[in-house]
């Protein structure tokens, strides 16, 4: 025997689930986030007598985002993508920018939807009819009247790209007044508001809810080589969890958003510290210009330092040594007479080119002089 499924429990959850027929797209992005901040007013509606202005901007966005966690069609960055201020920009939407929006739902509603919706329902044949029928017929005479195209039915988008209050009529109302049966408003949760008026109205979200768009860093101290070790650390480990993060959006957002937002990250990397030299005095040049610059300078210094000049002894001449004065002629045996040999004859040298030995003398001090002052310039290159 088969048993019967009860229908499922009117809620929030189930009325958008059905108006946007389980799945998401970037074009209903601005009609979920009027159907969120509607759904989060009447949450506060009893609450807002205790509630000073500026909290009361703080509790609607913090409820609307509340609210769409509860939706299990979407995926973390489309609630993210929701509460965007704009689908370029892809800045959070501001507390007091979402206050504004909330308060021209029920002014565009009453404006552009419900007069069209009285004038279909005077209509006897209509008036037999769903409230999803109503709506179709509603969205095609507005399609029509936008485009002039009488005969083509409108795009299955059209509904969220040009009325993003629709989605809210859809769900809400019954005709032209509020569903009478609508599903009671419940707030998750007791919404923490500031004491004090802050400067901005950004909102700080934890980790777990960071938009995409958040992901930035300061990368004021990438060219700073000054940076602490503390610092460093803490750069560090920054950046290491937004990687993580960008991890968990991959397969959702296209890979370019994700390869630009990687970009951003390396390029807040703190800088790499600089190399310990022993004995290095003052910053270490690791730049290309830095080291170009360096190695110019070093070309006009001479490779060996200079160092203080030492006393050099003066070389001593060598006294000259006295030669003995010629001896008498001493008695030689004769000599027997040989053979008459022819002799070459000799050559005549000139006077001035005869070496005495005064000049031989003076030679080698010379040559002495020389030796000294050689082995004087290697000690002196050795020191």
């Amino acid at each position: 025997m088969s048993t019967v499924m009860p229908p499922a429990p009117d809620s929030f959850q189930v009325r958008v689930t059905a108006a946007v027929k389980g799945h998401y797209q970037t074009s209903m992005r601005r009609s979920l986030q009027s159907v969120a901040l509607y759904e989060a007013d009447r949450c506060l509606k009893n609450r807002y007598s205790q509630l000073r202005p500026f909290q009361k901007k703080y509790a609607l966005f913090a409820t609307a985002v509340d609210l769409l966690s509860t939706l299990d069609f979407l995926n973390e960055y489309h609630r993210q993508e929701i509460m965007f201020r704009t689908n370029a920009s892809k800045e959070p939407l501001a507390p007091d920018l979402a206050w504004r929006r909330m308060k021209l739902i029920t002014r565009e509603i009453n404006q552009t939807i419900l007069p069209k919706a009285k004038a279909l329902l005077e209509d006897d044949a209509n008036k037999e009819k769903s409230h999803d029928v109503i709506c179709e017929i509603l969205l095609q005479n507005m399609f029509e009247e936008n485009s002039e195209k009488n005969s083509k039915p409108y795009p299955s988008m059209w509904e969220f790209n040009h009325n993003n209050v629709f989605s809210v009529y859809r769900i809400y109302f019954r005709g032209v007044t509020l569903d009478p049966n609508i599903f009671p408003a419940r707030l998750l949760r007791m919404v923490p508001v500031p004491l004090k008026k802050p400067d901005t109205f950004r909102m700080a979200h934890d980790a777990s809810s960071l938009a995409l768009a958040n992901l930035t860093i300061n990368a004021s101290g990438r060219n700073n080589f000054d940076v602490s070790e503390d610092d460093r650390r803490a750069m560090l480990k920054e950046v290491k969890d937004h990687t993580e993060l960008l991890k968990s959006f991959e397969g959702i957002v296209p890979d370019e958003e994700i390869a630009k937002r990687k970009r951003a990250l390396y390029a807040a990397l703190p800088p790499v510290p600089p190399p310990y030299i022993a004995g290095a005095v003052g910053p270490v040049i690791t730049g290309k210009r830095q080291r170009k610059k360096a190695k110019v300078a070093g070309a006009a210094k001479p490779l060996i330092p200079s160092i203080p000049a030492m006393s050099i002894p003066p070389v001593v001449a060598t006294p000259e040594v006295v030669k003995p004065e010629a001896t008498t002629a001493m008695s030689i045996p004769p000599v027997v007479a040989t053979p008459e040999v022819a002799k070459p004859e000799a050559t005549t040298v000139p006077e001035t080119t005869k070496p005495t030995a005064m000049d031989e003398e003076a030679d080698w001090e010379n040559v002495d002089a020389v030796v000294k002052e050689e082995e004087q310039a290697k000690v002196t290159v050795a020191v």
